[in-house]
């Protein structure tokens, strides 16, 4: 074993990070079974527990799931019995649980965790000495999809420990117990059909080699993935269709027999409306609010300032904007948006340049807060949100966000395995806005160019939604509302509940039209289908479960607006009232767990089970290497601080429940029903907190420093605008002085530059360089990067302006040795044109490029 495992496994203990010692897991094995069809996925995930003990035992186990699943179904086979369970208001299914545990019943609960609806908890009680059961879970999801257009399936294997604000740390989930993914001691297993509306053309994931099958004319795939699944990072895949940009309709018929939605046929129309003609927007607002916290170090910290760089460089001149750091506290670029000019922008330059994740926690409210409650300084105001997602937060920020999507638009782009989809997926759905996900090795910057790219074109608002339909079909559209604004690029997903369909009668060609408002022009998008059952439809019924979902997420969004503590108000008891009811009535009727309900079934026929129950909580994987690394250091703080009390060792420390002050990763987990995961955690009195920091600055190169809160608010921001002028006059290279000694994910095709740079680090320098208009200036500097002979830059031949010739020559070195990376430079080329454009040339610019790459390019 290695001093760092040894370190990192000595601090996991001490913080309860590791199962318990000696007991057995009952949990031996996960089994996922995957369909994917077009835009959705129908999962089945089994769990198979054994008792290897002399007792009966309450297998608990917490696990991550994405925010947008619908679970439908949770059912179990106990030595031999079938069992169902049904769907309760989650404190009677609480109730019901333990009452039948109490008694000796074997018993199964299925719940939310409190603070987070990508958490689930399944609880397994009264399993019998030397007996067996199979838990089985099934949920549909609709997908998302690439800017390319392939349709991305996640499975969260990762789960993190989150920021709690009460507490000023990290807590557990309710119920969780952390080990490191090599540590997993179950057996994995995921089967994988995949059914193309419109042929399949490849499968892949980010991590994994999979041997895939096609088959049926490339119309169906299917592979397995099993051992060389290593629990380190949420399991993606990745499917391109050979048409991937084709509407999806689907008519699901309704079971008579049922309640709610589930008894009416449902239409599900999900498309892209062609809105993408208009030019991009010359003003606005823009305010990226980035995540620095620990748990952001690494390469994620490095791929989040370049992706800084390039949303600062493609911004229209103009415009204004900010730039919001956050951790335990957070700080502002300027105190308020300021205009784009040549002096701003190298204010924030150096800032980026100096960023490090090194601001303590996650707390992710205040500064969205304090950017929300700002005038906004130029319509429309869009923010941009990166983080890693790990808060415990999530509604109250999402009802935040919900007050203010009148006049705002928010992005998230959620780093890493364990992101929270809860968060990033709410925060977007709550401001009308778009999300992206990258894992900890996918290149960041792409995604960040792609969202900028959307809110810099006009969002479609005044939106109206009308159904054509044959006579005798009477839609009810869910929702009922239309949203309050769409973004350029968003796919869109309408539900419609149908009565009078006669699926025996051939009908006409019905239609769906949008129509709003975009940069004060009408706009129209008509998508033409027929009305006829789908031959593919599962006896799942994915289709009105994902409309129940919906109708949830919904409500549950208008109940946490409300409920925000700031903006809380008395005479809402009611309504907030009214809202979870509603919740529950839907929630039973589509039979889809929610906040406010749960699963739960008692085994009535099995005979009453005997012995002491012991509880035994089976573990979930915390995070990737590079998490750890993030987290450690903190960690590495509170032992050197624990060096003032000599005679405890770390176990005993850890088993008195020694909490340190200054400590940031509190990760007590919270009782199993949840309450306790939100309680301030207890600071230990009469320790001096100055011992052992000497040994700490030869332990760790830096760690995070915080700022206790203040009652004035002016007291609490810190503005970065007065900082930058004591930095260097010129933007620091990226690559030079590096914080953390990551992977530079550089092309290998090109290899390092001879100034010792990544390509990637080479890139982005020259980027670095632009001028506020779009221009490069001819400095020795850039010659450097380009590897071209400073007398080049300064040729009369192809045009007497140097900076012409340097834009010039730095767009065709762009074009020439990155154009498989485009995506992430196309707005930096953009403004260069257009300063091209407007420098009365005396040939066209494309045949000045050419002219470059042959006489200049070509010749290095």
């Amino acid at each position: 074993m290695s001093a760092e495992n040894s370190i990192s496994d000595n601090i996991m203990d001490m913080f309860g990070l590791s199962t318990d010692k000696g007991s057995p897991v009952p949990l031996r094995s996960i089994d996922v079974n995957v369909t994917i069809k077009g835009y959705l996925a129908e999962v089945v995930t089994s769990l198979g527990y054994y008792n290897s003990e002399d007792d009966p035992v309450e297998a608990m186990f917490t696990f991550p799931v994405d925010d947008g699943s619908a679970v439908y179904q949770f059912e179990a086979t106990i030595d031999g019995r079938h069992i169902v369970a049904e769907i309760q208001e989650k404190e009677q299914a609480i109730l019901t649980y333990e009452d039948a545990k109490q008694s000796g019943k074997t018993a199964m609960l299925l719940k939310e965790d409190t603070k987070s609806s990508d958490t689930f908890q399944c609880m397994l009680g009264n399993l019998p000495a030397g007996k067996e059961a199979e838990l089985k879970l099934s949920y549909v999801n609709e997908l998302p999809q690439e800017e390319d257009g392939r349709v991305r399936f996640t499975l969260p294997t990762v789960l993190n420990p989150r920021y709690c604000p009460e507490a000023g740390s990290s807590v557990a989930a309710e119920g969780a117990d952390y080990v490191p993914p090599k540590s997993v001691p179950y057996n994995f297993k995921m089967t994988v059909t995949i059914e193309g509306y419109h042929g399949i053309k490849a499968v892949s994931s980010d991590k994994i080699s999979l041997d895939v099958k096609l088959e049926s004319g490339g119309k169906l795939a299917q592979f397995e993935i099993g051992e060389e699944f290593k629990f380190d990072h949420d399991l993606c895949l990745l499917v391109e269709y050979a048409e991937p940009f084709a509407p999806q309709v689907i008519l699901e018929n309704g079971n008579p027999g049922k309640e709610g939605l589930l008894k009416e046929d449902m239409l599900m129309v999900s498309f892209h409306p062609d809105l993408k003609e208009v030019a991009m927007a010359t003003n606005g607002e823009y305010v990226f609010i980035i995540d620095r916290s620990g748990s952001m170090n690494g390469s994620r910290i490095k791929n989040a300032k370049e992706a800084l760089l390039l949303f600062l460089k493609s911004l229209p001149a103009g415009c204004y904007f900010n730039v919001v750091s956050f951790g335990s506290n957070y700080k502002c670029l300027f105190n308020k948006s300021k205009e784009y000019c040549e002096k701003t922008l190298n204010e924030a330059l150096k800032v980026q340049a100096k960023m490090g994740a090194d601001m303590g926690g996650t707390e992710i409210f205040k500064p969205l807060e304090y950017v929300l409650k700002e005038k906004v300084q130029q319509q429309p105001r869009n923010v941009f949100l990166l983080t890693d997602g790990d808060v415990g937060n999530s509604e109250q920020v999402i009802g935040l966000i919900r007050k203010h999507s009148g006049n705002t638009r928010v992005f998230a782009l959620g780093v890493g395995s364990g992101v929270s989809t809860s968060l990033v997926n709410g925060v977007v759905r709550a401001g009308n806005g778009l999300a992206e996900f990258i894992a900890d090795d996918e290149r960041i910057q792409p995604k960040v160019v792609s969202l900028l790219k959307c809110a810099m074109q006009p969002a479609v608002t005044n939106i109206e939604l009308t159904w054509d339909l044959p006579p005798g079909v009477t839609p009810v559209s869910i929702p009922t509302d239309c949203p309050v604004m769409l973004t350029v690029g968003q796919r869109l997903t309408f539900f419609a509940m149908l009565q009078g369909v006669d699926l025996d009668t051939i009908y006409a060609t019905s239609k769906l039209t949008l129509k709003g408002q975009q940069n004060n022009n009408p706009v129209t998008f008509d998508l033409l289908f027929t009305l006829s059952e789908d031959d593919n439809s599962s006896v799942s019924a994915p289709v009105h479960r994902l409309a129940t979902k919906t109708q949830i997420k919904l409500l549950q969004d208008e109940e946490a607006a409300l409920c925000n503590d700031d903006y809380y108000n008395p005479k809402d008891i009611d309504k907030v009232e009214e809202i979870r009811k509603k919740v529950v009535g839907v929630s039973r009727h589509g039979n889809i767990v929610s906040k406010f309900t749960s699963f739960v079934a008692v085994d009535s026929e099995g005979e009453k089970v005997k012995g002491e129950l012991k509880t035994r909580q089976c573990p979930v994987p915390t995070t990737s290497e590079e998490f750890l690394k993030g987290i450690e250091r903190d960690m590495m703080l509170q032992c050197c601080l624990m060096d003032c009390a000599p005679q405890m060792d770390l176990c005993s420390m850890a088993a008195s429940g020694f909490e340190c002050e200054s400590g940031s990763l509190y990760l007590k987990s919270s009782n199993m029903y949840g309450g306790g995961g939100a309680k301030k955690a207890k600071k230990s009195k009469g320790l001096g907190l100055s011992c052992g920091l000497n040994k700490l600055k030869n332990m760790v190169p830096s760690f995070p420093s915080k700022k206790k809160k203040r009652s004035s608010k002016s007291e609490e921001i810190d503005f970065e605008e007065d900082d930058a002028e004591n930095l260097e006059e010129e933007p620091q290279k990226l690559g030079t002085d590096r914080e953390d000694d990551v992977d530079d994910n550089n092309d290998d095709s090109l290899g390092k530059s001879s100034s010792g740079l990544s390509s990637d680090e080479v890139m982005m320098n020259v980027i670095t360089l632009q001028k506020l208009g779009g221009n490069w200036s001819n400095t020795t500097q850039l010659a450097s990067l380009l590897q071209i002979p400073e007398d080049m830059l300064k040729s009369t031949d192809i045009n007497e302006d140097c900076d012409v010739l340097a834009t010039l020559i730095v767009l065709s070195w762009l074009r020439s040795k990155y154009a498989h990376r485009k995506e992430e430079w196309q707005m930096i080329e953009t403004k260069a044109l257009a300063w091209l454009g407007q420098q009365s040339l005396k040939k066209p610019v494309e045949e000045l490029l050419t002219l470059v790459a042959d006489s200049v390019i070509n010749k290095v």
